[in-house]
Formats: structure tokens, sequence, C-alpha cells
């Protein structure tokens, strides 16, 4: 029950209408028997600063942040995750003594998925599509499991280079990611491509490793990347077990607890099958 002990938590993002995040946490939550409460708040670019005032003045314990806000929440924390600021975006916030604290567990999910899959990125040769914060986060992750060569493409070259250069990993040009593809072991999608019914995949496709994995961190859709790996008969992830994690991994920030994750599969199944 709601009272005057309850510790408030929330998610910002514009929108965030769609995001299944309230019902995950709130139901981990009533797992642990914890008095707390997640809420949903839309903000837009020009009201963050105000609601993350407000948020600190009703002492909220905490909030995640998700697109468009995730670089601009910077700005207004006072202190930054050292992860979080290689990788240069937030979507984690600890509220103590009324000081907010930084984090980035996007690219913990993304490491925590993989070993849940018993996927082994060491030495592998990995392909990312796309260059915004989804893309920076996967790229430290896969600094950190010691991939051997990690490759980023976008439709705009000039965004892929700037990120390999950040992250010293390597630029692809779009038009010649063919050339590179048959030594691809994971093949990580982290654009918007698939958000449109007409989306196709964004480069020629040549030969592949029949072992290649493809991980499209968009879960609600049947997208180019998801219909690719069907018809060729490759193995395929989708980005729930990234979401389902990182949320995990924030709860635990908050509350010192790791929640069940089995949890929020079966969660997800019934909202998103």
């Amino acid at each position: 029950m709601l009272n005057t002990e309850t510790k408030l938590f929330a998610i910002l993002g514009y929108p965030v209408k769609h995001s299944l995040s309230p019902q995950m946490q709130n139901k981990w939550f009533e797992r642990e028997k914890l008095n707390c409460a997640y809420l949903a708040f839309e903000p837009d670019m020009l009201n963050l600063k105000k609601t993350i005032e407000s948020l600190k003045i009703l002492k909220f314990s905490g909030f995640n942040v998700t697109v468009p806000h995730k670089v601009t929440v910077m700005k207004y924390v006072d202190t930054i995750d050292k992860s979080a600021k290689k990788i240069g975006s937030i979507n984690t916030v600890a509220v103590k003594n009324s000081k907010l604290y930084g984090y980035n567990t996007d690219y913990l999910g993304f490491i925590c998925d993989l070993d849940s899959k018993k996927v082994n990125l060491k030495n592998k040769n990995v392909l990312i599509i796309g260059s915004g914060g989804a893309a920076r986060a996967i790229a430290y992750a896969l600094k950190t499991v010691k991939a051997k060569n990690i490759y980023v493409a976008n439709r705009t070259l000039a965004k892929a280079e700037y990120l390999a250069k950040t992250f010293r990993i390597k630029s692809v040009d779009i038009t010649k990611v063919a050339d590179i593809l048959p030594k691809i072991d994971l093949l990580v999608n982290s654009s918007s491509c698939g958000m449109k019914k007409d989306d196709v995949l964004p480069f020629n496709v040549g030969k592949v490793k029949n072992s290649l994995i493809i991980y499209d961190l968009i879960y609600n859709k049947i997208t180019p990347f998801v219909k690719f790996a069907k018809n060729n008969g490759l193995k395929i992830f989708t980005g729930e077990g990234m979401l389902i994690h990182q949320g995990a991994c924030a709860f635990e920030i908050w509350t010192g607890k790791h929640p069940d994750t089995k949890i929020a599969e079966q969660l997800f199944k019934k909202f998103i099958l």
C-alpha cells in the first residue's frame, strides 16, 4: 500500500508511453516486498531540468532516463560514474542526500544478457550498425568483454568515424559492410532500422558465417535484421533481454538487491508476444 513512507522512482522520456519499465520495476518491488512505487513522466527537452528539480523536491529516490534525455541529463547530476562518463550518457540516477548520482546500466544490461545466453565474445569480431547513444554503450561493453575487432557502420560515415575514434575501434563505410561480413561473429543493430514497416537492411549482404549471431536492440517488431537471420538460419536475439538486465542493474543500484529477471521475462511475454 502507498503511504508517506513509500519510496518513489520514475522513468523520464519523450515519449515514454510504450515503456514497460513501470510494470517491470513495480513487479520487482512487489516481489521483494519493498514499499516503493515506479512512475512514468514525459518531460520534453525544455522541461527536463524543471522535472528533475521537482523530483528532488518530492524526495524521489531515483529515476531512469531514456530517449531523448540520456545525454542532456548529464548536465543536471552532481556525480557521474566512470563508465557513464566514458559512454557519454546516463540512463539511471540515484538520489542520496539531495545529490544526484548518474550511472549507465545499458552496457551492463548488454553484457549480462550475453552472459545469460552463454555468448562469449572474447577475441571475436563484432559489427555495430548505428552510432547513437545505444551504440556507444554497446561499444563500451564490447571493449569490456575484450572483443577482438569492433567495427561500427552508420548511414552517415562521419558519425561512425567519431564513435570509432572515441572508443578506439574501427569505422566502416555502410556501402562496404559486405567486405567485412564474412569474418563477423556478432552483428548488433543499435540503429532505428526496423522501426518503420518499409525499412530494409542498410547494406548489401555477401557471405556470412553460419555461426553469425544477430542481436537487434529493437524487441517489439519483425525487423529486416530478424528476417535476415531467420531466412538464413542464423541465431537471433532481440533487445528485451538487454532491457530487462539494465533495469535489474538499476534496481540493484537503488535497493542493494538484484531482482529475479525471470519474473520480468514472463512479464514481457505477456505484453509483447
